[in-house]
């Protein structure tokens, strides 16, 4: 009798935004180095949901997946990385760019939210579930996404100091041209 995912894995893997295999049992983060993690922060895993094994090698695991979570609960708060995109609605055309793009799954289309020209729908980016790729940065046409930390001024900065490093000022079109 062959051991196969649970029908519903789909379902979960969706909701959780984390990987299967091509067997349609859970990914982890990395076989060696992070064998109970997906690859979404704080969610952990164990048993069959990853792989057929035997009963005592679940049980080690469902200990290490206990021992990380119990790990990230014994904080008292906990940070996201300052890395995430934001979005200006006042900018946001609704195009579903950034929703198409996003290998996450993370923009979402918020119909309370007004976009440029009084559209109704702009982008919304939750902070905690952003992974900071920057895809939907690099792919928004109307140029309403900024990474944080990342932004477009800081970036020209950053540019304008490594080009000129005695100058005090310099203008922002001897950068771009």
């Amino acid at each position: 009798m062959p051991v196969i995912p649970n029908l519903d894995s789909h379902e979960l893997a969706n909701i959780f935004k984390v990987p299967l295999d091509a067997d349609g049992f859970f990914q982890e983060a990395h076989v060696k180095l992070r064998p109970v993690d997906f690859t979404t922060s704080g969610i952990f895993m164990a048993g069959m949901a990853h792989y057929p094994k035997f009963i005592d090698e679940s049980m080690i695991q469902a200990q290490a997946a206990a021992a990380r979570a119990a790990g990230v609960l014994s904080q008292k708060s906990i940070k996201a990385g300052g890395q995430v995109a934001v979005v200006d609605p006042t900018l946001c055309t609704g195009c579903l760019t950034c929703v198409r793009t996003c290998p996450f799954g993370v923009p979402q289309i918020q119909v309370n939210l007004t976009g440029i020209g009084g559209i109704l729908g702009a982008a919304h980016i939750e902070a905690a579930i952003c992974q900071g790729c920057g895809s939907c940065v690099a792919e928004c046409p109307a140029y309403a996404i900024q990474l944080m930390h990342y932004t477009d001024t800081q970036m020209r900065a950053k540019v304008r100091a490594l080009m000129f490093p005695n100058a005090s000022f310099v203008p922002i079109e001897e950068v771009t041209s």
